[in-house]
């Protein structure tokens, strides 16, 4: 059990995190409520971005960064989620559109990601609270809307970073072992990052400098969730695998990927169809489709009911 002194320090370092996460959700959409942060543990540069020249990706260390994440104003939270709880969170996010640079003074460097951005902060043990691995404190997903992509921003040059999503620029969903989101609730999120190295700016390709950082975040909604599980009951996914010819295919693989990250697999019949059943809802879930025929785009899902026409045609 850690004493006050314990926690008072605690708190004092977060606190200038905390106002710099506040303050990029309040400007993304100033009505919305924060109800959850994270603080690195160790403060270490878990943050890793590649320039791969044609493209880029930003993730996590393999295991994860430990941190420490809070609930806030969540009516009906249990004793249990109240307090630092000790999770890890993992980040994937890849994007083949290189940086922009805007002629500011100084120059403001802007990394776009136009693939799909996941965030997971899982609890390091379960909690007897919740549903499914009653570990997933929070997953946001962020899909670009086809207009404007979720994107890292910063002074050209600077060892201080963010990454903004909002609603009203991308589609950000939330899914959670312990909370209730209402379906019309607006969403956004903020990250800010310190101690990039090398310092920040335009590499190869156009893209970012290869980097590594450490990491601080806020999440909001404009009206907060309660406590208040999804349902633990089983639902049914049902679709088709099409080739470019509109045939069905048979043979082809496809995936269920979980918010833990676990993966369920399915192949198609003869006809091109696929099941899968008893996946529990109100979880946020990516399906994907190997196939000899073509390349297919996974499908991000909120899962909230059943779903009878999952279909899926190659690029």
């Amino acid at each position: 059990m850690k004493n006050y002194n314990t926690w008072s320090a605690f708190y004092v370092k977060a606190a200038f995190f905390i106002l710099l996460t506040i303050s990029t959700v309040t400007f993304v959409q100033g009505q919305t409520v924060t109800f959850a942060q994270f603080f690195e543990r160790n403060g270490t540069q878990d943050f890793v971005f590649t320039n791969n020249v044609t493209s880029a990706t930003f993730q996590t260390i393999p295991t994860g960064s430990p941190v420490f994440f809070i609930y806030q104003n969540i009516v009906g939270l249990p004793p249990e989620l109240q307090g630092p709880q000790s999770a890890h969170i993992f980040v994937t996010a890849n994007t083949t559109t290189p940086a922009l640079q805007l002629g500011t003074a100084p120059p403001r460097d802007i990394q776009r990601f136009n693939g799909p951005v996941t965030i997971q902060i899982i609890r390091d043990a379960p909690c007897n609270c919740g549903t499914g691995t009653q570990r997933n404190l929070l997953t946001a997903v962020i899909t670009p809307d086809g207009l404007i992509d979720s994107s890292l921003a910063g002074d050209d040059l600077s060892d201080a970073i963010a990454y903004t999503a909002s609603d009203i620029r991308q589609d950000v969903t939330y899914s959670s072992s312990f909370l209730g989101f209402l379906p019309t609730s607006q969403d956004n999120l903020g990250l800010t990052f310190s101690s990039v190295n090398p310092a920040y700016t335009l590499g190869p390709g156009g893209f970012l400098t290869s980097f590594t950082t450490a990491g601080a975040g806020t999440f909001a909604s404009n009206n907060a969730p309660i406590f208040n599980p999804p349902t633990a009951a089983g639902v049914t996914i049902n679709g088709r695998v099409y080739s470019p010819f509109g045939r069905p295919v048979s043979g082809a693989v496809v995936r269920l990927t979980n918010q833990n990250g676990e993966i369920t697999t399915a192949s198609t019949n003869s006809l091109g169809y696929f099941r899968f059943t008893d996946i529990v809802a109100g979880q946020t879930v990516t399906i994907s489709v190997t196939a000899k025929v073509g390349t297919y785009a996974p499908q991000v899902i909120n899962l909230t009911d059943n779903i009878d026409e999952l279909n899926f045609y190659p690029e």
